[in-house]
């Protein structure tokens, strides 16, 4: 059987068309073939991936779809009937551990098994000491006393030992450094009680003890917050551009880009200082700081896409290829190299395990859009 034949009556199944008898058979002539076929079916079938949004666009007609999709990407492509499908929902799909391009192959190159991020991070502490972290390392230190009584160990980081400070005393001015690596990540319970999900790549500058009046920390890279209550101590993170203030809530604050930074507020209430103005936020609401004009937006979001990483996923929503594959460069630790930059433009959405392999999301690109995928000593090359 084909399998473009099969990849056809996957994707208009899972767009919530009416399948034939014929095709009802044929689909179920390939599932009871092999366990293969099943578990990348059940795969597809039970991967987190939302239908809802594309039930909106399944009347739209085919043709005009595809048209204006080739249009939009500006490049030749293979007209069938499954690009088409694709298209009428106006960008590409692509799905967790197995795709509607399914891969039937389990051998995998060996060039293909990249390793995601993990739980890495160094500690500088304000007497100079620096400790260093990974899995193993924090495994082991789990089971035996701390060189650091204030500091005991987690699968996925540490925590500071709670310290309560005096009425009158002052913030200090020494302060411990947390860094993760490139492609690492780390949770570190704070002395109030605030945990702090820091992503790769990223510095986390907090006190050795936090003052009376309030509670600072500084933040370069991402972070995701869940802050303990204290209405006598405001919690501050300070960014190169601007101090998010609360009293106890979560919330997501990213500095990667040089355009700009987003803060993303779960639950609770916060204020975004900038330039001596603050700007209140309510849950569910997304603030981007445009660092080139220096405005500030505030909108009602889907808040899901930009907390998943701190959940164990990656979603992408409309996002171009080379927003994504930056994204996936550092926590794969791999090196992008586009033979066309035009390419960066491509659109894509899409729902992945954040410690899973990458050889699928990889392959789904390279099919849909026809681009060929290589990789070679840790370099990814997408040629058109």
């Amino acid at each position: 059987m084909q399998k473009e034949h099969i990849e056809d009556i996957i994707a208009r199944e899972i767009l919530g068309e009416q399948l034939s008898s014929e095709e009802l058979n044929a689909l179920s002539e390939w599932l009871n073939q092999s366990s293969e076929h099943r578990e990348y079916y059940a795969a597809i079938k039970t991967a987190l991936f939302s239908t809802k949004r594309y039930q909106t666009y399944k009347n739209i007609d085919a043709d005009k779809a595809y048209r204006q999709f080739l249009k939009i990407q500006e490049k030749p492509a293979r007209k069938n009937q499954f690009w088409k499908y694709i298209a009428a929902c106006l960008i590409p799909i692509f799905i967790i551990g197995g795709t509607i391009m399914f891969q039937m192959q389990k051998e995998e190159n060996q060039h293909m098994a990249i390793v995601p991020g993990s739980t890495q991070a160094t500690l500088q502490l304000a007497d100079g000491q620096i400790i260093s972290y990974d899995e193993q390392k924090l495994a082991e230190a789990s089971t035996q006393p701390s060189s650091q009584s204030t500091i005991t160990t987690t699968a996925k980081g540490i925590c500071i030992e709670p310290y309560a400070p005096a009425a009158n005393e002052s913030k200090t001015k020494q302060h411990n450094v947390l860094k993760t690596a490139p492609n690492g990540e780390f949770i570190i319970t704070l002395e109030d009680g605030t945990v702090v999900h820091l992503n790769y790549n990223t510095v986390l500058h907090f006190p050795e003890h936090f003052a009376s009046t309030e509670r600072i920390v500084y933040l370069e890279g991402e972070a995701f917050f869940e802050v303990a209550e204290d209405t006598k101590r405001p919690f501050k993170v300070i960014t190169r551009d601007m101090t998010i203030k609360e009293y106890g809530t979560s919330f997501n604050v990213n500095t990667y880009s040089d355009k700009q930074t987003e803060v993303v507020l779960v639950e609770g209430s916060i204020g975004v200082i900038n330039n001596e103005k603050e700007y209140p936020m309510k849950p569910n609401e997304r603030l981007c700081l445009n660092r080139t004009n220096k405005q500030i937006s505030i909108e009602e979001t889907d808040i899901t896409p930009y907390i998943a990483w701190h959940q164990g996923r990656f979603i992408f929503n409309n996002e171009s290829l080379g927003d994504i594959m930056e994204t996936l460069s550092h926590w794969y630790d791999v090196k992008i190299v586009f033979d066309n930059p035009e390419l960066k433009n491509l659109h894509f959405t899409g729902n992945m395990d954040r410690y899973g392999n990458l050889a699928p999301i990889l392959k789904s690109i390279s099919m849909i859009v026809g681009l060929r995928i290589e990789i070679k000593n840790k370099t990814i090359y997408i040629y058109q």
